[in-house]
């Protein structure tokens, strides 16, 4: 009958998600029925919270001997919804040892090859690059050197360094005209 206490817990497990990253997605489900929350969906907060306690320890560790050097990892799985067939992207950025952003997020077009949806999570992730590279000079830590993203898919990488475009890769010219444009910035590393 009174949701307050229900609101209060999912509020404070929401900003529990900037260090806890592997209750986002639950949080994430129990957050979207903050305006009239049933018995079940208090059951689901309550394991969440019992989940916790029994992981106090896991977490995201920010070290200040940690080095301010930048670099990133993307990669995506083709047509890895078995409903709508698209893929998903996803991507890390480190500073240092320190796990510093990430996302994993369903493309919004469907690829027709695999080295397509790498290039889609690449391009994201260059985007995403170029803001914390940003964000970084703004608070004083400028990167002197390219930022290494690995990739590990050869063709990606192969289309990102080519200057010519081929029929093939016409679909995906947009984000390779991103990608190479900002080539000064990143390097481009085979995982």
């Amino acid at each position: 009958p009174d949701p307050t206490l229900y609101r209060q817990l999912v509020g404070s497990l929401i900003y529990l998600t900037v260090t806890r990253p592997d209750i986002a997605y639950a949080v994430h489900l129990v957050s979207q029925f903050m305006s009239a929350p049933r018995t079940t969906h208090f059951s689901a907060v309550l394991r969440i919270l019992r989940y916790l306690k029994g992981t106090l320890f896991h977490g995201l560790h920010f070290s200040s001997e940690s080095s301010l050097a930048l670099h990133a990892f993307c990669d995506a799985d083709w047509a890895g919804d078995p409903t709508d067939r698209r893929s998903t992207t996803g991507y890390c950025f480190f500073l240092g040892t320190s796990l510093i952003s990430w996302r994993s997020k369903k493309q919004t077009v469907v690829s027709r090859s695999s080295t397509e949806a790498e290039y889609r999570a690449l391009a994201d992730a260059t985007s995403e690059l170029l803001w914390i590279r940003w964000l970084l000079q703004d608070m004083g830590v400028s990167q002197s050197t390219s930022t290494p993203i690995y990739c590990d898919n050869q063709s990606a990488i192969q289309i990102a360094h080519n200057d010519v475009f081929h029929e093939r890769t016409k679909h995906i010219e947009i984000n390779c005209h991103l990608v190479r444009h900002h080539l000064q910035y990143i390097s481009l590393v085979r995982a």
